[in-house]
């Protein structure tokens, strides 16, 4: 498999921190910054771009396209090996840690000595933090918890960055092994938004025992999407180079489809069946029917609420089913693609409409519309509308919710926009109290057409703040808002463990890409398989919706 963007990009981010760690020309680390925050957004894979194909995209200069084409060819660059040969290793786990910058971090190693998170952990245990410049009791105590954050995230994955080399070892024992039966069970089986092992059900009976000399016979036949992993004979798993881990379980053939039944559901789900093993009808529909229960599709095994409110297979949205992209950024503020080039993208994919929002003016960070830009782009926006039709491009906006729970514009100009996303994105450090009071605002205003990522967490890497779900649904079902389940498989938000409570009550939820290029769209490939987790209902996605409903669901909200 070819190297991935996630890794390039993690290598571009860290030669930027650890340039501006040792205080080396800013220029420099500023431009590999930002060339990395850039390339995050590229969904075309990196490591196939010349030199000059990459100089073509926003924000990457020379040295970082140079230094693209030598990471792609041997898995380092020049630059990048100086600075890692006089920073000692903990360094760079503590630069990971929400909240220490590269300068935070040069001040704690040089004042206090301490170079690993685990001397940090127990520094702000102790309250030594405190004793360094520019360090007080509130910033030691959300790096405590940011540390203690990223303790228990580790050695898991999202599901996006796990796929494609679960499904590239699957598809490589199918060529090797043909005969045989081959499938993921567990967390993998049911599409979980975090990933933290692979468990690999096979009839391959050859596993049995297979020396690591053995699989390099078979691995040699795969090629190298099968090289990338290596047994570890003292831990009886398969690593990969990318930290993935995998066990492998083998079952004779006659048995393989109980036992993905069984490995493949929650321990809850089967103990909510009252399953055991001699309940076993020879297949799944068969089980559960004589156990008078609905079939339950097996993102939905999870021991949730897939028995109190079922859903019939038939109702679950399906990728085929969404008829429209919102919530989608273009060269205006932070995105890479134009409008027209987004929408070409949206139609070519078989959409029929597409709504552009684009951050508002709050967001300087993301060259946030100010309003003569709006106005311009209404412009462009109607163009292309008389151009493309019968394909749609819609007004929309994502606009900051501001501290007071305000929306970014005056009531004048949001009541041009057809749709309005309404997003925190500042002062994330809330008590439950104050978000609520911020979202419930954005809610009951008037112009607010659906509630975007609603905790703003990232998965692995920062909790959302603290909500009480049910009283933001409750609003949103009183308000006739929306609530999107932001797709991005960073984000996954709204959880989908909230989905059913929001179908009860007859919320339309909007599974949004929150893409900034159009390659994006597909990320609401992910949204789809956490919404089916949830009972995500096609007739309650409101970009299920075909162009006339979605028109006529806007000209409602409107009145």
């Amino acid at each position: 498999m070819a190297i991935d963007n996630h890794e390039i990009v993690k290598a571009l981010q860290l030669y930027a921190s650890l340039a501006e760690l040792h205080e080396e020309n800013p220029f420099k680390y500023k431009a590999f910054a930002s060339g990395a925050f850039n390339l995050r957004k590229i969904k075309e894979p990196l490591g196939d771009l010349q030199e000059s194909q990459l100089l073509q995209i926003p924000g990457v200069g020379k040295s970082v396209a140079k230094a693209i084409v030598e990471y792609a060819e041997t898995r380092r660059f020049a630059a990048l090996e100086v600075l890692l040969s006089v920073t000692p290793s903990g360094l760079i786990a503590m630069l990971g840690v929400k909240g220490l910058g590269p300068k935070k971090v040069r001040l704690i190693w040089q004042d206090l000595g301490i170079d690993t998170v685990e001397e940090l952990f127990d520094a702000c245990r102790q309250n030594r933090l405190v004793e360094v410049s520019g360090f007080g009791y509130k910033t030691q105590q959300s790096i405590l918890d940011a540390i203690s954050f990223s303790f228990a995230a580790r050695g898991k994955f999202h599901l996006a960055r796990v796929m494609p080399y679960a499904e590239a070892f699957v598809g490589a024992l199918e060529k090797v092994l043909g005969d045989e039966k081959h499938a993921f069970t567990g967390e993998y089986y049911r599409r979980s938004d975090v990933i933290e092992r692979l468990s690999l059900l096979t009839t391959a009976m050859e596993f049995s025992g297979m020396s690591e000399g053995e699989w390099a016979e078979v691995a040699a036949e795969g090629g190298e999407d099968l090289q990338a992993w290596h047994y570890h004979e003292s831990s009886g798993l398969w690593k990969h180079e990318q930290g993935f881990v995998m066990d492998i379980q083998v079952v004779a053939f006659a048995d393989f489809e109980r036992e993905l039944f069984e490995l493949g559901a929650a321990d809850g789900h089967l103990e909510k069946m009252n399953y055991q093993s001699a309940d076993w009808q020879g297949n799944e529909r068969d089980s559960y029917a004589a156990k008078g229960l609905p079939f339950v599709v097996p993102g939905r095994r999870e021991g949730h609420r897939e028995f109190d409110r079922p859903v019939a297979e038939s109702d679950l949205i399906q990728f085929a089913d969404l008829k429209g992209v919102l919530h989608n950024h273009t060269t205006y503020s932070d995105g890479l693609n134009s409008v027209e080039e987004m929408a070409l993208y949206a139609m070519e994919m078989g959409m029929e409409y597409l709504g552009i929002c684009d951050h508002s003016k709050t967001a300087g960070y993301a060259r946030g519309l100010q309003v003569d830009r709006v106005l311009q782009q209404f412009e462009e926006i109607d163009a292309l509308n008389q151009q493309l039709w019968p394909f749609k491009i819609f007004k929309g906006i994502e606009s900051d919710i501001l501290s007071n729970g305000d929306l970014d514009y005056e009531p004048e100009l949001l009541s041009q926009f057809d749709l309005v996303v309404a997003s925190v994105h500042s002062n994330l450090g809330m008590t439950e109290e104050k978000a609520m009071q911020r979202l419930l605002a954005a809610i009951e205003n008037p112009y607010t057409t659906i509630l975007g990522h609603p905790t703003g967490r990232l998965l692995l890497m920062r909790e959302g703040y603290p909500l009480d779900h049910h009283k933001i649904i409750d609003a949103c079902a009183a308000n006739g808002v929306a609530i999107e389940l932001n797709a991005n498989p960073y984000r996954l938000d709204i959880d989908w463990r909230y989905i059913d409570y929001a179908m009860e009550k007859g919320v339309m939820v909007s599974v949004n890409p929150d893409a900034h290029e159009k390659m994006g769209y597909w990320d609401m490939q992910f949204g789809v398989l956490s919404g089916q987790k949830g009972g995500l209902q096609k007739s309650l996605t409101l970009n299920a919706l075909n162009l006339l409903e979605f028109e006529n669901y806007l000209a409602k909200r409107k009145k």
